[in-house]
């Protein structure tokens, strides 16, 4: 492909980012202390917990479980942690199932794994258990906006009116907003909403970090690039998830600050235990990129193209439709190819049905539409 075409294709970048729809742990960890929830401090060994505690053993389990999914949002520990908690969800279920938190992790496994209608079912069994639970209220918004179900998503939100924080039900509502009209109204509506936040950098509730998310969100989607960087530069980065990263990545990446990505993501990534195909991607994406602008000879891939080619090689011999995001980007923006970038864009639509999702695969269509005509053109 001619670095012209390569040049179009990554001007359909925007909206395309691996961000709080698609890991939306975030949001839900913001409101754990409304479950009643322990979560262990940083320096406290999980595997070592007193049972002398008022509370038995199967509840210290589901604080296990707990602690497991939070650590799972974070760079080199998902898969690790995923995998722990839905071991241990799976030993609890005889006799965790009558607790409203049981579903309520179950359903954060079940999304994390595309599983959307089971996901529902559960964070129902929560709700069914304990109808004030504001967490499920809240993910059950989030997975439904998964399904492309804005108006249910909507008034699932209505649920939190109440009974949640006026910001956060109102910013459930307004993440709801669909077309361009809508989020720019809804964007005028959240600012305020995100200007009120006390920004601390050493103790960052998850709540806040959404809601910076949600107003670089919707400012990507109106074009306000400038704005959604503002909002991105926020946190410290190695100090988010990896949802905060790839979204701060792809704002980077329409900026054109492909060394800023090199460096800052690239040394979080470098330093993880385990290199996140979505953070991977995005990297690979900053040295084809860099290298284009910079009119270089040298077309041996680099570092991360390396590893990103890697990882695409291994997804492929497992066919991994979980991973369809990651591998149409990689066949729109790294090593093009327009067949499979469409393909697994296509994929990712029967999975996910977020704007981003519907702007990869506009972008994949996009590709095909200009190599027809750069044919008819030779």
């Amino acid at each position: 492909m001619s670095q012209m075409q390569n040049e179009n294709i990554f001007q359909k970048h925007k909206s395309i980012s691996h961000t709080l729809f698609i890991f939306i742990a975030a949001i839900l960890f913001s409101l754990n202390s409304m479950a009643k929830v322990y979560s262990p401090t940083a320096n406290q060994v999980v595997a070592s917990w007193d049972t002398s505690q008022s509370i038995n053993n199967t509840r210290v389990s589901l604080q296990n479980v707990e602690w497991h999914l939070q650590q799972s949002q974070y760079a080199g520990s998902s898969n690790l942690h995923l995998r722990q908690a839905s071991l241990m969800l799976d030993n609890l279920l005889d006799t965790q199932a009558g607790q409203p938190e049981y579903w309520y992790y179950k359903a954060r496994v079940l999304e994390h794994q595309h599983q959307f209608t089971s996901a529902i079912q559960a964070l129902d069994n929560a709700i069914e258990l304990d109808a004030n639970f504001v967490s499920a209220w809240l993910m059950k918004s989030n997975v439904l906006l998964l399904m492309g179900k804005n108006n249910r998503a909507k008034q699932t939100c209505l649920h939190l009116v109440g009974m949640a924080n006026i910001d956060i039900a109102l910013a459930c509502s307004l993440q709801t907003a669909k077309g361009a009209e809508q989020v720019k109204s809804a964007y005028a509506k959240l600012l305020p909403i995100v200007k009120r936040i006390k920004y601390d950098t050493e103790d960052i509730p998850a709540s806040n970090m959404w809601l910076v998310q949600l107003a670089a969100d919707m400012a990507t989607q109106l074009d306000l690039i400038q704005q959604s960087a503002v909002w991105m530069n926020t946190y410290p980065l190695e100090k988010t998830p990896i949802s905060y990263m790839s979204q701060w990545a792809d704002t980077q990446l329409e900026l054109g600050e492909y060394e800023k990505v090199l460096d800052k993501l690239g040394a979080v990534v470098q330093q993880a235990g385990y290199q996140d195909d979505a953070l991977l991607m995005r990297l690979a994406m900053a040295e084809v990129k860099l290298a284009t602008e910079s009119n270089s000879k040298n077309s041996q891939p680099k570092k991360w193209q390396l590893a990103a080619k890697s990882r695409v090689t291994l997804r492929l011999q497992r066919n991994d439709t979980y991973h369809a995001a990651d591998l149409s980007r990689f066949y729109l923006y790294i090593e093009p190819n327009q067949k499979q970038a469409l393909f697994w864009a296509q994929q990712n639509l029967l999975q996910s049905q977020s704007h981003e999702d519907h702007a990869l695969l506009e972008a994949a269509q996009d590709m095909k539409q200009t190599q027809q005509m750069m044919a008819k053109e030779s």
